[in-house]
This record gives C-alpha cells, sequence and structure tokens, in this order.
C-alpha cells in the first residue's frame, strides 16, 4: 500500500496542497467576478486536494478528469454560478494554478542549487 509510513508529511503535503489551490481559486475568482469573500475560495480548495491521495492508483487521465469536475461544480455550488461561467472561473483557475506552481517550482530548485562556490 502506497500510504505506509508516517502520517506526519501525508498531512503536511495535503494542507499544502489544500491551502495553494484555495489561494489560486480565489485568485481566480477575483479575477473573473469581482470582490468576493476569501472564506468562500477556502471551500475549493481542500476537496480537489484529496483528490490525488484518495485516487492515486486509477489512471491519471482519469483523475484529472475528475478534478476538472469537480472544479467546475464546486465553483458552481459556492459561487452559485452558472455552468458556463463555473467554467471559466475554472479554466482560469487551471492557468493560475499552472503558473504558480512553475514559478514555485522554479523558486525552489534555484534555492536547492545555492550560491556559486568561490573558485
Amino acid at each position: 500500500m502506497a500510504l505506509l509510513g508516517d502520517l506526519t508529511p501525508l498531512v503536511g503535503t495535503y494542507l499544502l496542497l489544500a491551502g495553494f489551490l484555495s489561494l489560486t481559486g480565489f485568485i481566480a475568482a477575483r479575477n473573473v467576478l469581482g470582490s468576493i469573500p476569501f472564506r468562500r475560495a477556502l471551500v475549493v480548495g481542500p476537496p480537489i486536494a484529496a483528490l490525488p491521495f484518495l485516487l492515486q492508483q486509477y489512471f491519471p487521465p482519469l483523475v484529472v478528469l475528475i478534478a476538472l469536475a469537480l472544479d467546475v461544480s464546486l465553483f458552481h455550488i459556492v459561487f452559485r454560478l452558472k455552468w458556463r461561467t463555473a467554467g471559466f472561473v475554472t479554466f482560469i483557475h487551471v492557468v493560475v494554478t499552472m503558473l504558480g506552481g512553475i514559478v514555485i517550482g522554479g523558486l525552489a530548485y534555484l534555492i536547492s542549487i545555492g550560491p556559486p562556490s568561490p573558485q
């Protein structure tokens, strides 16, 4: 079973992913809808962050499709949007999440290599 071992890294990874997805969901919804309460955006991140842990044994493109469907549904329900508008907010959410992940990954890489050694 893949989830054996210490539980702390799993919980920490889940909480970081849920927080990141909630933040990017807030940014996406705010860009499309204007002024919105942050508390509503907090609902979007945790269910989507749970999917990689719950569905890790299944075909990855299927998990991505389920995550997109869940994202659209959450934006539709939480912000009371039409399906088309929820789909647009989801598209913006995916773009913001990918860009944020690239920036954070690049920063982590730069920090990991450290400064150049003196010669």
